[in-house]
């Protein structure tokens, strides 16, 4: 895999992960309390022997650095190097223009210098585990121009909205994408991961570009359906899209299951974070805990019910936390019960004593919000 690039793309303008998106990219969220969603996507980089990779970032850059900078994703130290590029261009008034391929423009002078054969394109807001040396293996074998990695998805009338459906004949060609506007209940869903040579990749970017300033990379794609050969690889287990706060909640309610917990995370294949030297959590005499998964440097007071607990968070005495995800350097105070709730790091829940959501709209607290 030494000529191979791995990019990691950020999110596209369909991901509107509410409250949450206003303090930093999806990518650099805390998940499962222990991981962000860029852990895991990285991993699988790493893991699959791809050694140079460019993290693209599109706004609010600071979380992403900060944990990239103090993550070891088990990288060769002379060979193995991630890039963070993020956009000098001020979209700020023109949000609409800071798509991928102006930022890929713009940084053609990275790709170049690391002169790979191939480059494999995955995004920063979905999870899933997939070895990228097998994806890159079929691509070449089969001689198709870009390979897109797929599943065929149930619920696509509720979940990957705004993605693409894949139309796919016997051959395993695609013939066609479709936004998904929730009209089927199943389909074939696109992963948003690409494998291409690095010649092909520059070939889309400078198509795109003359095609219209607002286009993408999937846009493009989409467009040589027809006029190149654009072959699909079947992903199988565990996928998430985290497009909406709904999508990030079910995300953590799905992995804290042993079964996909095991399908995402082992021995074989770990998921690289920022270590932290938390002392063990704390369940003190009446704490009761079920269902859930709860990180180190906690303190357990309460009752936790089928939750995911960042780290350093604070449950106190009479508190019940159910169905929730609550994230880092949070205080639960007496008596308080929260119910379908996502909680943003440094809140302080205190003066209210009942708050509640739906599983299908989560009751969402502010960072560093005070209640």
């Amino acid at each position: 895999m030494s000529k191979v690039l791995g990019i990691l793309n950020f999110e596209p303008s369909y991901v509107h992960v509410r409250g949450l998106e206003e303090f930093r990219p999806i990518s650099a969220t805390s998940i499962l309390g222990r991981y962000r969603v860029i852990d895991f996507m990285l991993s699988n980089f790493t893991n699959s022997g791809v050694e140079a990779i460019k993290v693209f970032i599109k706004n609010r850059p600071r979380s992403t650095v900060e944990h990239i900078t103090h993550t070891s994703y088990n990288l060769n130290s002379k060979r193995g190097k991630i890039q963070l590029l993020h956009g000098d261009v001020d979209y700020s008034n023109n949000e609409i223009f800071n798509v991928d391929v102006q930022a890929f423009k713009t940084y053609m002078q990275f790709i170049d210098v690391e002169n790979p054969s191939y480059v494999i394109i995955a995004p920063s807001h979905f999870i899933f585990k997939q070895d990228f040396s097998e994806l890159l293996d079929y691509h070449c074998k089969s001689k198709n121009d870009i390979t897109v990695l797929y599943q065929n998805a149930k619920n696509t009338d509720k979940e990957y909205l705004m993605g693409d459906l894949l139309s796919i004949d016997d051959n395993k060609r695609i013939t066609a994408f479709h936004k998904n506007r929730g009209k089927y209940k199943s389909g074939n869903v696109s992963l948003e991961t690409y494998v291409m040579s690095t010649l092909t990749f520059k070939q889309l970017v400078e198509e795109a570009t003359m095609t219209s300033s607002l286009y993408s990379l999937s846009d493009i794609v989409s467009d040589c359906a027809r006029a190149m050969k654009i072959g699909a690889y079947q992903h199988r287990g565990f996928c998430a899209c985290i497009s909406t706060l709904n999508a990030y909640y079910e995300a953590n309610m799905q992995i804290k299951k042993e079964k996909e917990l095991l399908n995402l995370i082992n021995d074989d294949w770990p998921i690289y974070t920022m270590t932290n030297d938390s002392c063990p959590t704390l369940y003190k005499s009446g704490a009761k805990v079920s269902g859930s998964i709860i990180a180190n440097g906690c303190q357990i007071e309460g009752t936790v019910i089928n939750s995911v607990i960042g780290r350093n968070v604070i449950i106190k005495e009479g508190a019940v936390v159910k169905d929730s995800v609550i994230l880092p350097d949070t205080f639960i105070d007496k008596n308080v019960k929260l119910d379908y709730a996502v909680v943003d790091r440094l809140s302080i829940i205190t003066h209210i004593k009942d708050l509640k959501g739906t599983r299908e709209e989560p009751i969402y607290i502010k960072r560093g919000d005070r209640i």
